[in-house]
């Protein structure tokens, strides 16, 4: 008997294909939408998550308070991992990784240059990285050893045996190969292509006459601890404030500021980088793309269950004529149900060719690789048909349940009307269709104003054409001078810094500075930029009061400052030129006098507020190059010139560099994503509500095919029944289009209200969306409605 109602509902299918393949398309590109969207989601909740200790795994973050003001952040100073362990016995382990940039390594005649990372004796231990070769237990515990991947080795060893080789580091010292880790997975924080021992570290600082017992140095050393099951959290807070009071407090106390340290769940890190009250917070991201799914896939439903109930009517008769045939009510009520479900049962399996069929350009766009069929979707495929079943169900009900209980006689005689409550429902879900497609058509216009205004915005300095070169090997770091000399008499060079800045990326340092005579609790933290005499001239960097540094003051190399407009409002100045400051960079402090004010600048996002900085000429401690590169000229000559000159100079040291634009560029590529997949989601929106409307126009032409020929024949114009057809729907776009307007200004005002520098919503937004959605959907009904209004009115009374 069931195969008996799929055969007839197959037959019943092909009979109305055009509907039938709306139906289809339009719940299947929803379904695939959600697919793809829900694939990206889970894989961010899931970073970190397959360490069996995972969940008794926390990062150690700080904050710092001073002036009413609380600043969170995740790095922590060098001694805080091993005297945690020593001192609070509900610690079971303590592990440090601290990143260092990327570095050199040599091997043979052979340079690489990768990222560069220090952990402790128990990362493997306290971590699921899965060892190939090597001892877990010993691979970090002495000085210059090392783990690398299984990528690393086979770029560096190719088939030869990695252990026991050794790769020199920068050019400094020789590092021994003593173990190889598994290809990291892609939902990983934590994991680093290569690792030296945090033993290595410390004797490198030992040799350079430094010591690991600074409190209040914090680099980008990260301190993980596993706590055993069942140990109180609360517990915890009181023993690492009491540990904050022993180490700690003195130093922050002299500066005038509170220190403190807490804990966040490893599963949190990976959403909220700098850790859970910091203010970049990710989740908001993800909350985003499930509501792009959530709506989505509401209108792939809303569209299926419209065009399933406003095919009841013509299912009228056909009931009719089945009940005066004998058909029950149960066997008319599965035959209803099982076409819907069907339909949507092959919705969900062309859903699924079509996410795999774009899957390769989700993937460019989030930056992953995505598998559908893996051990973990199963659950969620399973989630989505169940979902599919029920849509089906549900809109299959109407009909099922409506029409199964009418009385025969009556719908053969043409008593069979279409209720106000139904056609109210069947516009209700139109409205609500084309309402969630303006929102996300607003949404995508705003997102690409705000990216277009960030990357427009004047920053402060000039990004266009200026380049970073990395000049940590040690010939660059001798030769800098020569180099910089030479590349000036480049005919495409017009001006070269070297600084402890990378611009777009990241700035040297920040450390206190306070008024000379001013006691150290009054300091301000402050970004302190180093360079030469040239750095403000290379970036383009504009003063609004006294001079730039230079060499015909002899005071400007060791006791003049210029600082920016935020740092003469953070410390009061009303007339800084002239003032005397201190920097306390946590070694030999420096005093001198300001003598330039700088415009602000940003160095890096405009997610957030210009910081305090200043400026120190240095003649050392230089990490980067900048070079101006004059405008107009053949911009891949000038970099072959740059690089020619750096290699003449510069043999240790491969010549790597970036452009400041690019680097800014990258500083936005969440936003970027958003606005990627907001553009294509709220295009494939508008399409299946399209659709939804093309099915619909197609159906209410034929129920009121009587209608059209009679006004035909008493001297309607095509124009007026295209008008007569079109009216309605256009008026339902019109009241969606007053939904989505105060909606979508909510939700756009609340997502750019995280941002320190922002658009305004503005009216031509809504305009625009609205226009967009009018001309799409009259352009759909048109089609319909101009062909309903050229039949011949004789047909169309005959057929009636």
């Amino acid at each position: 008997m069931l195969k008996h109602y799929f055969r007839v509902a197959l037959r019943h299918l092909r009979r109305q294909q055009i509907i039938t393949v709306i139906n289809i398309l339009g719940l299947a590109i929803g379904m695939a939408c959600c697919m793809l969207i829900v694939l990206f989601v889970r894989n961010e909740y899931g970073f970190d998550n397959f360490h069996p200790n995972g969940r008794n795994i926390y990062r150690v973050t700080n904050s710092f308070t001073k002036a009413g003001e609380t600043n969170y952040g995740s790095n922590t100073q060098w001694p805080v991992g091993p005297y945690l362990k020593n001192e609070i016995s509900d610690i079971k382990e303590s592990v440090r990784v601290m990143n260092a940039g990327t570095a050199l390594y040599t091997y043979q005649d052979k340079q690489y240059v990768d990222p560069l990372a220090y952990a402790d004796a128990g990362f493997f231990s306290m971590f699921n990285f899965p060892l190939v070769k090597g001892n877990a237990q010993t691979a970090l515990q002495e000085p210059y050893t090392m783990v690398i991947t299984e990528k690393i080795a086979k770029k560096y060893f190719g088939n030869d045996d990695p252990i026991g080789k050794i790769l020199k580091v920068d050019n400094q010292f020789d590092c021994r190969v003593t173990a190889v880790v598994k290809d990291l997975p892609l939902n990983t924080d934590v994991g680093k292509e290569i690792l030296l021992s945090y033993a290595t570290v410390e004797q490198l600082i030992k040799k350079g006459g430094g010591s690991m017992e600074q409190w209040y140095n914090f680099n980008d050393n990260t301190t993980y601890i596993q706590l055993p099951e069942g140990v109180s959290l609360h517990k915890m807070e009181s023993q690492l404030q009491g540990f904050v009071d022993r180490h700690i407090k003195r130093i922050a106390s002299s500066l005038g500021e509170v220190f403190g340290l807490d804990l966040q769940p490893l599963a949190n890190i990976h959403l909220h980088p700098y850790g859970d009250k910091n203010k970049q917070d990710n989740t908001h991201l993800l909350y985003i793309y499930i509501a792009i799914a959530i709506f989505i896939i509401l209108i792939a439903c809303f569209n299926f269950m419209n065009l399933v109930t406003a095919r009841a009517n013509e299912r009228a008769i056909e009931v009719g004529v089945r009940k005066v045939m004998g058909s029950e009510r149960r066997q008319l009520i599965i035959q209803f149900v099982s076409e819907a479900v069907l339909l949507t049962s092959l919705s969900f399996v062309l859903a699924i060719f079509l996410a795999l069929l774009f899957m390769p350009w989700f993937d460019k766009i989030t930056g992953k690789e995505f598998g559908l069929f893996t051990l973990g979707n199963i659950p969620f495929l399973g989630y989505l048909f169940g979902m599919s079943v029920i849509v089906g169900l549900l809109s299959g009900s109407y009909p099922a349940l409506y029409l199964s209980g009418l009385l025969p006689v009556a719908v053969l005689k043409g008593g069979f009307k279409t209720s106000g409550s139904r056609v109210w429902i069947r516009k209700t879900l139109v409205i609500a269709q084309f309402s969630i497609a303006i929102i996300l058509i607003v949404a995508t216009i705003v997102v690409y104003s705000q990216l277009r205004f960030w990357q427009n915005k004047y920053l402060g300095f000039d990004k266009d054409r200026l380049v970073n070169v990395n000049i940590t090997s040690g010939s660059a770091e001798k030769n800098y001078k020569v180099i910089k000399e030479d590349l000036l008499r480049q005919p495409g060079v017009l001006h070269v810094t070297v600084s402890n800045t990378a611009m777009g990326r990241y700035v040297g340092s920040v450390n206190p500075v306070v008024k000379e005579g001013d006691s150290e609790d009054k300091s301000i933290v402050t970004s302190v930029i180093m360079g030469d005499f040239d750095l403000l001239k290379t970036l383009d960097i504009k003063l609004t009061k006294g001079r730039d540094f230079s060499p015909g003051f002899s005071t400007d190399s060791n006791n003049a400052f210029i600082v920016n407009e935020a740092m003469v409002k953070a410390m009061n100045l009303h007339d800084p030129i002239g003032q005397r400051i201190k920097w306390l960079p946590g070694f030999t402090e420096r005093k001198g006098e300001i003598i330039g004010v700088a415009k602000d600048f940003n160095y890096s996002t405009l997610t957030v507020p210009v910081s305090p900085a200043i400026y120190i000429v240095r003649n050392d401690g230089f990490s980067v190059m900048s070079i101006r590169l004059a405008k107009g000229g053949d911009l891949t000559k000038q970099v072959a010139d740059v690089e020619t000159v750096w290699k003449k100079y510069v043999t240790d040291y491969p010549f790597t560099y970036s452009f400041v634009s690019d680097d800014l560029a990258h500083q936005y590529v969440n936003q970027d994503r958003l606005a990627s997949l907001f553009g294509t989601f709220s295009m494939l929106a508008i399409l299946i509500a399209c659709m939804g409307l093309f099915g619909l126009s197609i159906l209410i032409a034929r129920q009121r095919t009587k209608e059209i020929g009679i006004r035909k024949v008493l001297g309607a114009s095509t124009t007026n029944i295209t008008r007569l057809l079109s009216q309605d729907f256009m008026q339902l776009v019109m009241v969606s289009l007053m939904i989505a307007v105060p909606v979508s200004w909510y939700l756009m005002n609340k997502w750019l209200q995280d941002f320190a520098y922002r658009i305004n919503v503005e009216w031509w937004m809504f305009l625009t969306a609205g226009i967009m959605a009018m001309i799409i959907a009259l352009v759909t009904i048109s089609f319909q409605s101009v062909k309903a209004a050229l039949t011949n009115p004789v047909k169309s009374l005959r057929t009636e």
